[in-house]
């Protein structure tokens, strides 16, 4: 649990505040990796070597898309844009 944020990794469901919210399944895992790597930042490297298969052909924008699309069900200001770097998401805090 992150900041009332957390991930159901059995029914690959998303909990905000006690809401449930489906995802898909790449939302899910870029959601799983930065959430894994909370307070480091993950390029965008990274985050597709985690959610494509090797030769899978990836659109420039496929990851800035997914974080959009995540950024809508999730608190203001949980995903961080590290300009130029990456992504991030807040370290746990420690009653968590």
């Amino acid at each position: 649990v992150i900041d009332q944020v957390s991930l159901d990794i059995a029914s690959h469901q998303l909990n905000v505040e006690g809401a449930i919210i489906d995802l898909s399944r790449r939302e899910f895992m870029l959601l799983k990796a930065l959430m894994e790597n909370h307070g480091r930042i993950q390029s965008k490297v990274q985050l597709e070597e985690k959610l494509y298969e090797w030769g899978e052909e990836i659109s420039s924008n496929a990851i800035e898309v997914h974080i959009h699309n995540l950024r809508k069900r999730l608190p203001d200001g949980f995903i961080k844009t590290i300009r130029g770097v990456g992504y991030s998401v807040p370290k746990k805090t420690e009653n968590a």
